[in-house]
């Protein structure tokens, strides 16, 4: 079974910015080990997505609560996260494909729902070298040296040799305004979205969206509880949309590409490609209902009240 904590911390809007944001990132780092052997030895599933979402947190925390830690440490620890969670990718995405293919199969007439097992089998053999990929990535000395430097880090509380410029601001004053400058970016990307935006706008603005909920959770012991759980709520709606979206358009691309390496390894036939180009037709439709959706989520996100809302909670930090 997976291991996710969760957030679930408490501290204190004077507390020192280094120190907090320590304590922050040891929970994500304690999530991340309590999901490794499970990811490892491929327990189960979710496993690697929690470890995965430990990953993206940890490098959203590094990258947004700024100028608490030395700039070339901070640097470090950003690309080689990074590269954690580019190495996990393919095995994360296999994982979903393959849980989802009896879906796709029912998406098809009938009569077409057999031509896609060879399909399902090249996609398992591509599961099982990526899955080889993934444990020798977890036994490389990158990985461990990762964990080493990252465990000697986060256990290090005394303030940096070259001083950071927020290191001892207290954190709510801190957090107040990374919540704010956020929420004005994230508020700017979703007035930029139109009908013809292109699917790479929308993914920007899911990031953003994605790094100003974890800001707003890593900080909710210094704001107001129910406003914290509203503007979450809200976030999580539209990241559910945009979620969706952006799955249907990877996974469209990652089809049309699969079919193509399948006909140039002569892995599949006539009838097992125009089944594939008919799951891609089935999933560009879905794609196009849900860009409707994803419109409609974006109005109520932008109402004034959620704005004002942000305001508020920027100022309660401090």
């Amino acid at each position: 079974m997976s291991k996710s904590s969760g957030i679930g911390l408490v501290f204190g809007h004077d507390e020192r910015a280094d120190v907090a944001t320590r304590r922050i990132l040891a929970g994500q780092f304690e999530i991340l080990i309590d999901n490794l052997d499970g990811a490892r030895d491929n327990q189960d599933p979710e496993c690697l997505h929690d470890l995965r979402v430990a990953t993206r947190r940890t490098r959203s925390a590094l990258g947004q609560i700024k100028g608490v830690f030395d700039e070339a440490v901070t640097a470090d620890f950003k690309s080689r996260f990074a590269w954690l969670q580019q190495v996990t990718g393919p095995t994360r995405d296999l994982d979903v494909y393959l849980h989802g293919f009896e879906d796709d199969e029912a998406s098809l007439p009938p009569e077409m729902r057999e031509a896609l097992e060879p399909l399902r089998r090249y996609l398992m053999n591509r599961y099982e070298a990526e899955r080889g990929r993934l444990v020798a990535a977890f036994d490389s000395d990158a990985f461990q040296r990762l964990i080493l430097d990252w465990r000697a880090f986060l256990a290090d509380e005394s303030p940096d040799a070259i001083e950071a410029p927020n290191a001892d601001r207290e954190i709510g004053a801190l957090a107040g305004e990374r919540v704010w400058r956020l929420a004005k970016r994230v508020r700017r990307e979703a007035r930029g979205i139109r009908d013809d935006s292109l699917p790479e706008q929308l993914h920007e603005l899911r990031k953003s969206c994605k790094k100003l909920r974890y800001l707003i959770e890593f900080f909710a012991p210094l704001f107001p509880e129910s406003e914290t759980r509203r503007l979450i709520k809200s976030l999580k709606r539209v990241l559910d949309g945009l979620g969706v979206y952006q799955d249907l358009s990877v996974q469209v691309e990652f089809l049309t590409d699969t079919a193509r390496r399948m006909r140039d390894e002569g892995a599949a036939g006539t009838e097992t490609l125009l089944a594939m180009g008919a799951l891609v037709g089935h999933l560009l439709t879905r794609r196009q209902e849900m860009r409707a959706a994803c419109q409609a989520v974006l109005v109520d996100y932008l109402d004034a009240g959620h704005q004002a809302l942000f305001r508020s909670l920027s100022g309660a930090g401090r």
